[in-house]
């Protein structure tokens, strides 16, 4: 509920008798005031007028108004917006604003870039925004949205969908209307439960927002952080700010795991708790998560807490196994070193093949780094890249100064390690 102060002005009419010479003072005191000139009202400009449009939108989003916020529209837009705010009304949303920029006003026609923010009620980290186009128009009842729709691609999950809320001790889901997902949300618990135990004493968040996108449509839609989507079963997103040269993580927001039900309702029990396991060590970790990381190490410490021991196939094309697609032979060799996968997007533009052998590989070295110096040495490690005492960029050279004061190992020595271990579990297909 959102509370609006009201100044309300009572005028109390006085009355009483008295000589003519009383009254003639005050007729005259009455003259004086009326001569007094009356102040006008500042005209509110266009742009004042569409900025408290855009807010009246957003307080309508927020109490998910269908009528109401279709007043603030024209058109075809009007229709949309009552779709809108009828799936805006289950989620409940708090902190909606709308603010316009590069605002252009030519007559009765506007146009405006508008960035909306929002957050979910009671779960942690959970500020985001989306960025729109909108078109205006100014009718007899004032201006009006004539068009709204996404600029960069992405929407807000009442703008694609219409949802069912789910909750747990744990977590909010939100999975499309109709969807039937049996065990999803003790599958939730249980892979939170995983991660807990193999990271006893790292902060969880307490509660976190799950987005349930029903196949590559959806998830393109929800977001343009995803390439290789046919491998996609499950990604931990945020939003972070970083300082320094170590590139700490100084604020999070936007945090929420994206579930792509295509792919994640084919998997077993197991293998949906430990995907889940997997991104829960992302969340967990994504503050202690520096900007230099080596992608290696995030992903492969996300797999060594998840139990996903997928070191054999990057062991078994280090062994001399070849693919049946042999065109994909040496891309997926390339991939198979710390070097090779030592920056924060070395992960991200590869093909799904190669990149099946790089979280293999990054499962190698997680495996080896903590057979040899245990969790706590791996994550002893994870957190040094995290501190300003260690400087350097992303690459080889950094992770070499990092591993000798923290594994009191070389990184060429490390690299003995892990491409070892990965062929003593060659898995040959």
């Amino acid at each position: 509920m959102r509370y609006a102060a009201a100044l309300l002005g009572a005028a109390v009419l006085v009355t009483g008798c008295g000589d003519s010479k009383h009254s003639s003072k005050t007729t005259g005191v009455a003259n004086a005031a009326a001569r007094t000139p009356t102040p006008t009202a500042t005209p509110v400009s266009d742009a004042e007028q569409l900025q408290r449009l855009l807010a009246e939108r957003a307080r309508r989003i927020e109490n998910g108004d269908a009528e109401a916020l279709a007043d603030t529209s024209t058109g075809p837009q009007a229709k949309r917006d009552k779709h809108e705010a009828n799936a805006a009304r289950a989620l409940k949303l708090e902190g909606v604003t709308l603010q316009a920029n590069a605002t252009s006003i030519q007559g009765r026609y506007a146009t405006a870039h508008v960035v909306t923010r929002y957050h979910f009620l009671g779960i942690d980290d959970s500020e985001f925004s989306i960025r729109s186009a909108m078109s205006f128009s100014k009718t007899p009842d004032g201006w009006r949205v004539k068009d709204d729709h996404p600029s960069q691609g992405v929407v807000a999950p009442w703008q694609l969908a219409n949802y069912t809320v789910r909750r747990s001790p744990h977590f909010v889901a939100l999975t499309p209307a109709g969807l039937k997902v049996d065990t999803f949300m003790n599958d939730l618990e249980a892979g939170r439960v995983t991660m807990k135990r193999g990271m006893p004493g790292v902060k969880v968040p307490e509660r976190l927002l799950v987005v349930v996108a029903r196949g590559n449509n959806d998830t393109k839609a929800l977001t343009r952080d995803v390439n290789a989507l046919s491998t996609l079963y499950a990604m931990a997103q945020a939003s972070v700010q970083e300082t320094g040269s170590a590139q700490r993580v100084m604020r999070v927001s936007a945090q929420r795991l994206l579930v792509v039900w295509r792919a994640f309702k084919r998997a077993s029990r197991a293998e949906r708790r430990m995907t889940i396991a997997h991104e829960m060590t992302h969340a967990a970790l994504v503050k202690q998560t520096s900007g230099r990381m080596p992608a290696w190490l995030v992903e492969g410490t996300a797999m060594y807490v998840s139990n996903d021991r997928r070191y054999g196939d990057a062991g078994a094309l280090l062994s001399g196994g070849v693919l049946r697609d042999s065109s994909k032979q040496a891309a997926s060799k390339r991939v198979l070193s710390l070097t090779a996968l030592g920056k924060p997007a070395s992960m991200q533009k590869l093909g799904a093949i190669p990149l099946g052998f790089a979280y293999s590989y990054a499962s190698a070295a997680a495996f080896a780094i903590a057979q040899k110096h245990g969790r706590k040495g791996l994550l002893r490690l994870y957190a040094a890249f995290d501190k300003q005492k260690f400087k350097g960029v992303a690459g080889r050279k950094l992770m070499d100064r990092v591993m000798r004061a923290t594994l009191h190992q070389s990184l060429a020595s490390v690299q003995q390690d892990v491409d070892a271990f990965a062929r003593a579990h060659a898995q040959f297909r």
